[in-house]
This record gives C-alpha cells, structure tokens and sequence, in this order.
C-alpha cells in the first residue's frame, strides 16, 4: 500500500471521525441545551415544540423501536465482520495488533452505548419535544458515521505498514536492552516471518522498509552514552533480525532483499550502542544460519544491504546520510563514524563469501561459522573462479554505490544541514572498507581478483574526489 493512498484512507475515516463527534455534539445542543436555553432565548424558543402539539402525528413507539432495533443490528453485524476478520489478522500478523485494532473501536463502542441507553430511557419515559427526537436522529446517524470510519480504515490498520508503524512508535520509547519484552518487538517478528510464510511481498516490504529506517536513525541516548558492549542491547538487536529471517530461506529473493534493509539498520544501531563485531560475537551469525542452505539469497541480502546504507528510494535518505546526520556531535576520532561501520561491512561481505565457498564444497557442517578469520583460514583458498567473480561483484557494487550515490546524496543535501562536515566520509568509508578486505585477503590465493578489486577501488576513488570537489565548491 504506496503512502498516498495510506494518507487518503487516513484523511477520510478522520474526517467520517471528526462528522460523527460534529453530530453527537450537535444533538445534546439540540436536544438538551437549546429547549432550556429557549426559555429565555426567543430564536431558540422553535425547539421547545411539544410532540402533542396540532398536527404533530409521530408514533413516539415506533419510531423509538425501530431506532432501538436499527442500533442493535449494526453492533451485531459489526462484531460478526470483526470476529472472522481479526481472528485471521491474530494467525497472520500478531495478537497484539488484534488488541490494538480493537482500542481503536473505542469511539463507535461509546457512541453507540450512548445513544443506545438515551433511545432506551425516553422509551421508558416518553420524550415531550420534537428536539428530542432530532437528536436521536442525529445520534443515529453518527453512530453509522463511525462504524463507517472504522470499517473503513480497518484495512489499513491489518496492513504491514501500520503493524511497523505501531512497533516503532512502542519501541522509540524504550530503550534498546528492554526491546524483548514489548509487544511492538514481537509484532514485527511476527508480521515478517508469518508474512514470508505466505510470500506476501507486500507486507514484508512494508515492514523491513519501516524498521530499517527506524534502526538507522532513532537514538538510544544512554546505550550511546555508555558506547560498550551490553549482552541485554546485543540480544535485541540480533533477536530482532534472526527472528525476521524465519521462513527467508525458502521464499523469493525479494524477501533476502527487503531483510537487507534491516540488518543495515541493525548494523547501524549497534556501531552506535557499541555493539560492533568483537570477541567471535556476530550479529548476523542467525541470519546467516537461516540462508545457509540457499547461497543464491546472500547476493539479493548484500544489495538490500547496500541500497538501504547507500541509495535514496522508497525508504527516504540513505540510511548512512541519516547516521551520520544524527551524530554530528560524535568527535572525529569516534571509532563510530567510520571505523566500526567498515569493520561490520567489511566482515558481512567475507561471511557471505565464505558461505558461497562452503556450500560450494559442501562442508558448512564443519566450519567454524563464528571463529575470528585470518587469511590463512579465509574461504578463496579453494581458489573457486566462479565464487571469486562474485565476491569480486559483491564488492565492486558496495564501491561504487559509495562513491556513486552515497556521495551524490550528501552533495545535494541542503546546505541549510551544514553537509560540509559530512564530504570527507563517504571517501574515509570507502578507504576504510577497502583497507581492511585486502587485510583479510588470502595470502597466494585469488591474486587476480585481489588486482580486479583494487582496480575498481581506484576507479571508484577518482570519481569520488572528482563529486567531492563539485561538493566543496557548491
């Protein structure tokens, strides 16, 4: 569901919503207020009518029953549409949101309740004004204006985008090693996984697009603060991802791909909390596990990646831009501005060619999938050409979508966001990343694909400093 039509379903159960409450108060005026003010107001004297003045020939009974009768119809047919709808909603999205959706009957329950008990009560005691009457036409007719809104806006609130919408909200307001325990942590768990089951492509994007720009860009103030390493911080954050990835190794490469998104999202959060890789503790060992048998899903996962860190698309700003943007008070020494970041891609991109590797050899069962990597260890020492040619494109396209679009995104940032301090970073990133994978290359091994990635590096280097210059001088 694209956000203009989200916007528009929103604005008409709104403005359904804001009609209903102009009608409730609009009655007790009309009903109340007005024949006791007409006692002194004389233009308001027309609503102290009499139902048994001349003419007036109204069945108060009848009209009190079919009133009473037309209520209770609409609860009923309500709650029959609500009974089989959220109990699917509970099995395909979370019990929690079923929860959520049934708050939001709150305004229709209490106008109906309302109106119901006023119609009942003037059918015990009969009403004596034509005012009266009016306002249960009134009161009618808003009960009817919410039931509409709420049906109407019920498809939206079963879609994926309200589910990662309502999550966020939850979790912005805790702080990162208490996660688990909210309902908005398990509802995303709960929506992408049972999503992939079903290959609903539709709500897993909405949700890893949502959570990943959320991961990139909120702030845990005191997890920041502290900048080292918290086990309960740690668990949220790789919980959260290896819990998304259920079910990926078997649905289509668009799922690895929108899971992407999130574990750049996580990757960025905890360089920030202090999370990073360190000691054999990997965040992505889960979901790593989950695609070990499918090795084709590891190259949709490193693009996700990439376009949710480096690329402007339907998940806003470069995540990175965003990072960056948020943390401009970080000294420039931080490990966290760049360091941390290329050590984690750096590591991401050696674990997915290193599963390429094993599985092509058909000996994952006895690696050692989170033991610290020396070149001597690293997986190209088979010397595979064809796995060699995709780490090789694995990485040229993380340079070039540094260099490429990264650095355009920051270039065109509006100057009213002070950018300049943020030019020197794409290059430091690229540097950085391409430091440490000839660090990690193998010795004597894959020499030609060491070559082919230096000289993309160098490549890509150029044009950097070509769209930093045009930067400097905007």
């Amino acid at each position: 569901m694209n956000r203009w039509w989200s916007h528009s379903i929103h604005q008409v159960s709104i403005a359904l919503s804001s009609l209903g409450i102009f009608l409730l108060v609009s009655g007790v005026m009309i009903g109340w207020f007005a024949p006791w003010a007409g006692e002194s107001i004389s233009f308001l004297h027309i609503f102290r009518t009499p139902l048994s003045a001349p003419g007036n020939k109204i069945d108060i009974n009848a009209f009190l029953g079919a009133d009473i009768t037309a209520l209770a119809v609409i609860i009923a047919v309500l709650i029959g549409y609500n009974a089989s709808t959220l109990q699917i909603a509970g099995q395909l999205l979370s019990p929690v949101i079923v929860r959520a959706i049934l708050l939001s009957l709150a305004p229709f329950l209490i106008c109906w309740s309302v109106t119901t008990f006023v119609a009942l009560a003037y059918f015990l005691i009969p009403p004596t004004l034509i005012a009266q009457l009016v306002q249960l036409l009134l009161w009618f007719a808003a009960v009817v204006l919410f039931m509409i809104g709420y049906l109407w806006n019920l498809p939206w609130r079963l879609s994926g985008e309200h589910v990662a919408l309502w999550a966020i909200r939850e979790l912005r307001n805790i702080p990162i090693n208490k996660w688990e325990s909210a309902d908005g942590y398990m509802a995303v768990q709960t929506g992408v996984a049972t999503a992939v089951a079903r290959a609903d492509l539709g709500t897993v994007r909405s949700i890893t697009m949502a959570v990943g720009s959320f991961l990139a860009s909120t702030q845990d103030r005191c997890g920041e603060a502290a900048n080292h390493f918290d086990r309960e911080r740690y668990r949220s954050l790789k919980n959260l991802l290896s819990g998304c990835a259920q079910n990926a190794a078997s649905a289509p490469n668009a799922v690895a791909y929108n899971l992407g998104f999130i574990a750049a999202g996580v990757l960025l959060q905890a360089v920030a909390v202090g999370c990073a890789y360190e000691n054999g503790r990997d965040l992505f060992s889960g979901l790593f596990l989950t695609l070990h048998s499918t090795p084709e899903r590891l190259d949709p996962l490193w693009t996700g990646l990439r376009h949710g860190l480096c690329r402007k698309g339907a998940h806003g700003d470069p995540y990175l831009l965003k990072f960056w943007s948020n943390h401009r008070m970080w000294t420039t020494d931080d490990l966290r501005r760049v360091q941390l970041i290329a050590e984690m891609l750096a590591r991401f991109h050696l674990r997915c060619w290193r599963e390429l590797v094993f599985n092509r050899e058909k000996n994952a069962a006895t690696a050692d999938r989170n033991s610290e990597i020396t070149p001597s260890q690293h997986p190209a020492i088979s010397n595979l050409e064809e796995v060699n040619n995709e780490a090789i494109g694995m990485l040229a396209d993380l340079y070039r979508d540094i260099a490429r679009y990264l650095m355009q995104e920051i270039v065109n940032s509006s100057p009213g966001n002070d950018n300049s301090a943020l030019l020197n970073l794409p290059q430091r990133l690229l540097d950085t990343i391409h430091s440490l994978v000839m660090q990690m290359w193998p010795v004597n091994e894959a020499e030609e694909a060491r070559h082919s990635v230096i000289k993309v590096y160098d490549d890509w280097r150029a044009q950097m400093k070509t769209s930093k210059v045009k930067g400097e001088s905007q």
